[in-house]
């Protein structure tokens, strides 16, 4: 119960934005503090800057993939902003879905908020 209520708080603060994969897919996501956010097991994040994604994954992927760590830390050094994805995601779908949202672009009224 206290891992669910402290992702609705943390979900409560951040600013919705929608993306666009390169599959043409919309994607919910929610923006968090760049200084204060923590990689979780399953919930995938984006660091971008600006409107380039620089890394998507969470901590499976910085654990399987060396080259997915090294990506990780060159994008934290240059990120400006940090995403999560708001819909948990069938294992099935996790690698889709990732090189998906590499690709990502934000829809143009999520520019406009």
């Amino acid at each position: 119960m206290v891992g669910n209520f402290s992702k609705i708080v943390s979900h409560s603060f951040g600013r919705h934005s929608h993306w666009q994969g390169r599959s043409g897919q919309s994607y919910d996501l929610i923006s968090e503090n760049l200084d204060q956010f923590a990689l979780q097991d399953a919930d995938l994040c984006l660091l971008t800057k600006g409107n380039h994604v620089l890394w998507v994954g969470a901590t499976r992927e910085l654990v399987a993939d060396p080259a997915s760590r090294v990506r990780f830390r060159l994008a934290l050094d240059s990120a400006d902003r940090v995403f999560r994805l708001l819909n948990p995601l069938a294992q099935a779908e996790r690698l889709s879905t990732i090189w998906d949202l590499e690709g990502a672009e934000p829809l143009p009224d999520a520019q406009a908020a």
